[in-house]
């Protein structure tokens, strides 16, 4: 626990970032664990059952498997994958934005994932969108039933959190986070310089023990 402050301060001037960066400049983190496919497959049926084996799976890990854990990106543009953590079936996924609204309308999300059992979109802890099918993204938004989308009516100044949980099976793809503000088109989740390299300041290391420490809290609103 003697870590905890550090990490959660490290985790603060990040949001704070954030709130004063364009719409497009997110906290953007992904947070891996093992989780064996046939404990999860056949359980999944609405937003609530995801949520909840994440946070089964997570109580059973507070420390990181070896290959698995937490990363913090400046561009959701497709490249990031699950085997960034050195495997590439049976992952439980928790993927996180923060961003603050620069203006109020509504607001469009899509996300190319690669859920081999499905997965659910959350906006502040309420769902937007859930698919129990296996969903790959493969850098493609012809076919709805392969990403998750949702939309919200959002406020100019305030900031929110969209969250992702879901489970992969076999066979990583690769993944991405888009948004489309209004009256715009859509455009990756991001962190544009100067904002980058604060990011990078202030340590990615405390951002992702200070992520770790909170999973357990995790819920549906």
């Amino acid at each position: 626990m003697k870590n905890a402050r550090p990490a959660y301060a490290a985790l603060s001037c990040v949001l704070a970032i954030a709130a004063a960066a364009p719409t497009g400049a997110a906290v953007i983190t992904m947070d891996s664990l093992y989780a064996p496919a046939s404990t999860w497959a056949g359980t999944f049926t609405d937003s609530a059952s995801y949520v909840s084996a994440w946070n089964t799976v997570s109580a059973g890990q507070p420390t990181p498997d070896a290959g698995y854990g937490d990363q913090v990106i400046t561009d959701w543009n497709g490249t990031q994958s699950n085997a960034v953590f050195g495997s590439n079936s049976d992952i439980a996924f928790h993927d996180q934005v923060v961003f603050t609204a620069t203006e109020s309308g509504t607001y469009n999300f899509r996300f190319g994932i690669d859920f081999g059992l499905g997965g659910t979109l959350l906006l502040n802890g309420t769902s937007l969108a859930t698919n129990t099918g296996n969903m790959w993204w493969n850098n493609s938004y012809s076919d709805s039933s392969q990403y998750l989308a949702g939309s919200a009516n959002l406020t100019a100044g305030q900031t929110y959190t969209i969250d992702l949980y879901g489970f992969e099976d076999c066979c990583d793809g690769g993944t991405q986070g888009q948004f489309q503000a209004p009256d715009a088109s859509f455009q990756n989740f991001s962190v544009p310089e100067p904002f980058a390299w604060a990011l990078m300041l202030t340590g990615f290391a405390g951002i992702g023990a200070a992520l770790r420490a909170s999973r357990r809290r995790l819920a549906v609103g």
